[in-house]
């Protein structure tokens, strides 16, 4: 408890029990749970079936791996994502291709190469895209920080993976991996909020969960299936025969200003019959997008499950559970560095000096019965990272229930004060850049 902050009486309107809480965060019965949420997210009847579905199948994956001999993706699902994945392709290849074979069978010029136009369009609008390139800038290397590379070096051998090609230290309360640019080099990026606040065996387990990716066998995350998920969505956009609200004033503002006749017979039926036209292939598309997504749980999620394995036979089973438990206090997180940000601009260069330093003590600060209301919410909302992870209270109870493991890789404290020293510049410029100083 930070100096200064005395406890609050509270007592429970709804079953009278009584405890004494940190004034600093919401004020919650432990015990009937009153108020553990206290402004509970607004969704719709549609959007609450859709989160139920997706949460019943994620509890279905998570209780056939409780006991499974191994979390790896089976070779039959990422080979289902690697052939589906393949069609969607073939969609467009065929757009491309079909139309020029029409206007050569043509010998004419016409009307076939007005299909041919709209046809080379519509491929530009749901076609694969090339991948992003990273940013270079800012990204550390071996020259400033030789002792973080050795580390990820210690990491990389132990998973029998290779280091990323380019590591960046970020704003979100978050890491991430992944592949980018048309040679697909391999990037790490390192949230500077949430790399502060862990523990050396925290930091250990991230960079193990992380480095995963390259060996967890999940196909889903790789240029070829992430291209055909754009494709799609882009496919669903192009033929979703529902009408914006944009649409629908436009043919309003023709069907009124016409006159009549049959400018407005048209403006007002031309909705209903591409809707006919186009219901069958939005079907298609919403059915592909459907079963990639089912695949994506099935494939993806298992390995983000091996990948904490992974991280927990790195740095101890011990460790990712105290690094899911913190990644579970981000809004927390974000209400301490939004306060930090409000403050005078007189303040700031100040503040960015202490901003790191000042949120880990925060975090360590935070009392047992907020991590209790965060477990609570977590469950309640069945948070997680993003889409493709596993919620994030399924990922603690399938790390409690699976064997625990000591881990492999531990550093001293002059190690870690070694490491620190080299990311202090990458530190200092996340906090001016945090805070605008």
């Amino acid at each position: 408890m930070p100096d200064g902050i005395e406890l609050r009486d509270f007592r429970c309107p709804k079953c009278a029990e009584t405890a004494r809480l940190d004034p600093r965060f919401v004020q919650w019965c432990t015990s009937c749970g009153y108020n553990a949420d206290p402004k509970p997210p607004e969704l719709g009847n549609r959007e609450v079936r859709r989160l139920a579905r997706e949460y019943e199948r994620s509890r279905r994956l998570f209780e056939s791996l409780r006991t499974a001999s191994s979390l790896r993706p089976t070779t039959a699902v990422g080979l289902s994502v690697t052939v589906l994945s393949g069609i969607v392709h073939l969609m467009g290849i065929c757009l491309l291709v079909l139309p020029i074979l029409l206007v050569v069978a043509a010998h004419e010029a016409g009307w076939s190469e007005v299909v041919l136009g709209i046809c080379v369009l519509t491929f530009l609008a749901v076609g694969p895209r090339l991948p992003r390139r990273v940013n270079s800038n800012g990204g550390l290397d071996r020259a400033s920080a030789p002792r973080f590379y050795e580390l990820l070096d210690r990491c990389a051998a132990e998973l029998g993976c290779a280091v990323p090609d380019q590591v960046r230290l970020g704003l979100s309360f978050n890491a991430s991996t992944g592949r980018a640019g048309i040679r697909q080099r391999s990037y790490l990026l390192l949230g500077v909020p949430l790399w502060t606040v862990l523990s050396g065996q925290e930091r250990i387990a991230l960079l193990g969960h992380e480095l995963a990716h390259q060996v967890n066998g999940d196909t889903t995350h790789g240029l070829w299936a992430a291209s055909a998920r754009r494709s799609l969505h882009a496919w669903t956009k192009l033929l979703d025969p529902r009408q914006t609200r944009f649409e629908e004033a436009s043919d309003m503002r023709i069907a009124q200003t016409s006159g009549g006749g049959f400018t407005t017979l048209a403006a007002l039926l031309t909705p209903a019959v591409l809707a006919v036209l186009f219901a069958p292939l939005f079907a298609v598309a919403v059915g592909c997008q459907a079963l990639l997504g089912r695949l994506d749980l099935y494939c993806g999620q298992r390995a983000e499950y091996l990948a904490d394995e992974l991280g927990a036979q790195l740095a101890g089973s011990e460790a990712l559970l105290g690094l899911l438990v913190k990644l579970g206090l981000a809004e927390a997180v974000g209400g301490f560095l939004t306060t930090s940000k409000n403050r005078s601009n007189a303040k700031r260069t100040e503040a960015a000096s202490v901003l790191w330093p000042g949120l880990a003590e925060y975090v360590d600060s935070i009392p047992d019965t907020e991590r209790r209301r965060r477990e609570l919410l977590d469950r309640l909302r069945n948070t997680r990272t993003d889409v493709s992870h596993p919620a994030n209270h399924l990922r603690i109870e399938l790390t409690e229930a699976r064997p625990r493991t000591p881990g492999v890789l531990k550093l001293s404290e002059d190690e870690w004060a070694a490491i620190d020293a080299e990311l202090a510049p990458g530190y200092a410029s996340a906090a001016r850049g945090l805070l605008g100083a």
